[in-house]
């Protein structure tokens, strides 16, 4: 079996890894709002092994209850994203809650079959626990651990820009407080009330898009609470691709993670939050002491990035 890995970049956070014979995908906005640019339809994906979600928000969770129940993927998340896709309808043994300290064993679906049916070796359980093959089966890992979602370098989405300079430096806090609480607010009370306090009329047709698509909860899971942003190490023959997909990070996390990555994927958007705290500095700067921590992985792909 071939161990190249092959990475494809779908706008935003979403990427699918093929590696040691698994597919993978790494958050699944792919079904947009109107008038964002889409790169793969959801029915167009097939083949799926696993799916690992950073957060529950609306630009990473929407598309992932969909590809389970229609692949039988199994999805590795926080428990906030995990109850939003078992309120969806998708199975439990399908989901893996966690938190960051985990380390999963990832296995083909050739070989979970054989477990279900008995026909290898399985790992000990309780009676009642879905059968799952003993770990010597496993094709690769991945190792999860707490991490960071950027902050918002302004009061309202309003005062955003256009686009993000990862040079322009970001100094002091609008309030002492400062915090990832602030975007949980902006989504409860902001994103997903728009038609609550904008007039229809008044909005562009891209906000109208946006407010559209955050109020169809059938369709589309989300939730406003991030419940935990995770950062995931896929390893294997001792080496680690890393998803740290959010401009944040715990200093002592990245510094003690093993193995350390040879890929990372690193976001890069927003202003950064290094220990729960607004960091000092550009994003640029940020990033640089990431990668050092991390040991300067061989190759950096930057996201948390689309065309519009």
């Amino acid at each position: 079996m071939t161990t190249e890995a092959t990475l494809e970049f779908y706008g935003t956070t979403t990427f699918r890894l093929k590696w040691k014979g698994l597919t993978i995908f790494h958050d699944t906005w792919l079904d947009k709002p109107a008038g964002l640019k889409r790169y793969l339809e959801l029915e167009d994906v097939t083949e799926l092994d696993y799916i690992v979600i950073s957060h529950a928000h609306f630009d990473h969770l929407p598309g992932s209850d969909q590809l389970a129940l229609r692949t039988g993927a199994t999805v590795i998340a926080n428990g906030e994203a995990i109850k939003c896709l078992r309120d969806a309808g998708v199975p439990d043994a399908q989901l893996i809650p966690v938190s960051g300290g985990e380390r999963v064993p990832l296995f083909s679906k050739e070989i979970l079959r054989k477990a279900a049916q008995g026909l290898i070796d399985r790992a000990p359980a309780t009676p009642t626990a879905p059968p799952m093959p003993h770990v010597k089966y496993a094709t690769a890992a991945v190792h999860v651990w707490p991490s960071l979602h950027s902050l918002i370098p302004a009061i309202t989405p309003h005062d955003l820009p256009e686009e993000f300079d990862t040079a322009e430096r970001y100094t002091g806090e609008v309030t002492p407080y400062d915090c990832s609480l602030d975007i949980t607010k902006l989504m409860q009370f902001g994103l997903f009330k728009m038609k609550e306090f904008l007039p229809e009329e008044s909005m562009a047709p891209g906000t109208r898009a946006f407010a559209d698509y955050v109020q169809d909860r059938q369709k589309h899971v989300m939730s406003h609470f991030d419940g935990g942003q995770l950062m995931y190490n896929f390893v294997a023959d001792g080496k680690g691709i890393l998803f740290n997909s959010h401009l944040g990070v715990y200093q002592g996390i990245a510094q003690c993670l093993t193995p350390k990555p040879t890929v990372a994927i690193l976001g890069v958007g927003g202003r950064a939050n290094l220990d729960g705290r607004p960091f000092q500095g550009s994003a640029a700067e940020f990033l640089v002491r990431q990668a050092k921590w991390l040991d300067e992985p061989t190759s950096i792909y930057f996201c948390l990035n689309d065309e519009k």
